[in-house]
């Protein structure tokens, strides 16, 4: 599997890439949160229900929360981070 990758183009980034990676992942999350949450003000104002930007809203901020503490343990290897 792993030659397939390579042969797709796909290599391991450097600290450079990982970082500007990092930080466009981190900026596109924010634009998507905000634009969630402006529709779902705007649903709620115009016809008084909440629709599914709120669902999708709420669930990509849950996965996000899982997903760090997860990792966090797993890195930590189990115990609780100071």
């Amino acid at each position: 599997m792993k030659r397939f990758f390579e042969r797709a183009g796909f290599r391991r980034m450097d600290e450079m890439e990982m970082e500007i990676s990092l930080k466009s992942l981190r900026w596109s999350s924010i634009y998507s949160g905000c634009a969630l949450a402006a529709l779902t003000i705007y649903e709620k104002v115009s016809t008084g229900e909440i629709g599914w930007a709120w669902f999708i809203l709420v669930s990509q901020y849950l996965v996000f929360w899982i997903a760090h503490i997860i990792l966090t343990r797993r890195m930590s290897g189990g115990g609780d981070e100071e």
